[in-house]
């Protein structure tokens, strides 16, 4: 008797045969979050639950749209102990923050 429950995978749209698309590179970081669109004071809080998934010395970027986010990220990141690396204008009205983790 076989089991025919549904895959918990979501579809792919590469073709069978076919190698799925590479992730494109990180760079130095271990992980990024995408924070455009996004509120203080969602943006911290997202940004300290990816921090709690990485390992210590991981780096993760996180970009934002929202202008406070690039204050008030470093500033929250430096209070949990967390090494701000810097902050980046990207475009006119996008920004990276990058972060160490230094601590659990």
């Amino acid at each position: 008797m076989t089991n025919s429950s549904p895959s918990p995978l979501p579809p792919t749209s590469s073709s069978p045969g076919r190698p799925p698309d590479p992730e494109p590179p990180l760079g130095p970081w271990s992980s990024s979050l995408d924070l455009t669109g996004e509120l203080c004071p969602f943006t911290f809080v997202r940004t300290k639950l990816a921090l709690e998934d990485l390992a210590i010395g991981a780096m993760l970027r996180v970009v934002v749209d929202h202008e406070p986010a690039i204050r008030n990220i470093p500033r929250s990141a430096t209070e949990w102990g967390q090494e701000v690396v810097g902050v980046t204008r990207l475009s006119q009205h996008t920004w990276a923050i990058d972060l160490r983790k230094r601590v659990r």
